[in-house]
């Protein structure tokens, strides 16, 4: 298949969707044998108007200097160079806008299925929650309702990062009527696994061999419960259990400003680094936390880069879980309300190697059999080709009736 992939972040820009979005390419290159071209953003002030690449057999084209209608008449010109026989594109509103608000994209892809071009959403978010925002963002959030269902409507298909989301869209009265296909597809880790001396690795970091590494990894976004991690610290202490928190992300100083002094010798703060800096320092840690406002789920790439790394998991159980989490004995999981279960979990894995080895394994396991990069993408061509052929079938049908 010839596969164009829309996408405004890609690396060397650094943020969670362009290493997902290359990975995604890579992979579709590697496993399916696809042509696969990127369409993504130049970089302001850039003379050249087009800038191409090939990166592990990817094209990557940066054409686009705004996403707003004057960028997306280049981009309709650049994708009817290619003739892809699918659009793919990665759906998360606020990438695409200032603000989060860009109604031109969808009416674009609109645009492109009434040319008859297949497009294919892979959502990552709906739009706002304004269970998390307040309430001056109420008008971002209705227009970015508006330019969902819009992308929805160009859609041959939505691959859901999370399974509340999916069984969600599939009960949406809009699509009940359309033939668009709906499917869970969750969001692999972006880390790959580096060989790693682990003991050596925690020397570098001054850690002792009888500390217990608690390990945090992403941004402190507002659904993410930060005193928890700070908590955790010092419950663990309360018992007489040496142990230190590893930060790994950007936003490590302002939970460095929460904590107290005590607290906050204990904290080693990594902030944002490279892929293999983060796979090594992981393998330093002896437990995951990760405390959501919504939940742990199938879209959380660093719950999939600590499963991926062996690393036992200790979440909270929200509104937005995937069941399939909740069930598979992986990880262990609070309610997102309840502090003490989140704690006494955490202290239950601080005082058992052995539980932490066996939960690991598990984790790791699942991991490999659900949610690496193979099996994902792997999933979704094999939902593409499904919908190639149904394509086929039924243009074969009319033209038999237009026969007789």
């Amino acid at each position: 298949m010839r596969i164009v992939i829309l996408c405004p972040d890609y690396p060397p820009k650094r943020s969670g969707l362009a290493d997902h979005t290359r990975h995604l390419a890579e992979h579709l290159r590697r496993h399916g044998r696809n042509d696969v071209l990127v369409l993504t953003t130049r970089e302001a002030g850039e003379r050249t108007a087009v800038l191409e690449e090939e990166r592990e057999g990817v094209i990557v084209r940066r054409v686009i200097a705004r996403w707003g209608w004057r960028g997306l008449m280049t981009l309709a010109r650049e994708i009817a160079r290619a003739a892809p026989d699918w659009i793919l594109v990665p759906y998360v509103p606020h990438a695409y806008g200032r603000g989060g608000v860009n109604l031109a994209l969808p009416l674009a892809l609109v645009r492109e299925q009434l040319k008859g071009r297949r497009v294919l959403l892979l959502v990552h978010e709906l739009y706002a929650d304004l269970s998390l925002f307040p309430l001056r963002h109420l008008i971002a959030a209705l227009v970015q309702r508006a330019m969902f269902w819009l992308a929805v409507i160009a859609a041959r298909g939505l691959a859901v990062s999370i399974e509340p989301w999916t069984m969600r869209l599939r009960q949406a009265w809009p699509i009940r009527w359309t033939r668009t296909r709906i499917f869970h597809l969750p969001s692999p880790s972006n880390i790959e696994l580096v060989p790693t001396d682990r003991e050596g690795v925690r020397r570098e970091f001054g850690i002792r061999d009888e500390e217990i590494v608690l390990v945090f990894l992403g941004t402190l976004h507002v659904s993410k419960k930060r005193l928890w991690l700070l908590r955790s610290v010092e419950a663990l202490s309360a018992e007489g259990i040496r142990a230190r928190l590893l930060l790994i992300g950007p936003d490590s100083q302002e939970l460095l400003a929460l904590a107290t002094r005590e607290v906050r010798e204990k904290i080693l703060a990594l902030g944002y680094a490279d892929a293999a800096t983060v796979s090594r320092s992981l393998q330093a840690g002896d437990i995951f936390l990760l405390p959501l406002d919504d939940g742990v789920s199938t879209r959380r790439s660093s719950l999939m880069a600590a499963l991926s790394h062996g690393l036992p998991v200790v979440g909270t159980s929200g509104r937005l879980s995937d069941e399939s989490l909740k069930r598979s004995g992986a990880l262990l999981l609070a309610p997102a309300d309840d502090l003490e279960a989140f704690l006494r979990h955490v202290l239950i894995l601080a005082e058992d190697a052995g539980q932490r080895h066996e939960l690991a394994e598990r984790g790791r396991a699942l991991y490999h059999e659900r949610y690496s990069w193979p099996v994902v993408v792997e999933r979704l061509l094999s939902v593409l080709r499904d919908l190639e052929e149904g394509r086929r079938a039924r243009a074969q049908e009319a033209d038999v009736a237009r026969r007789s």
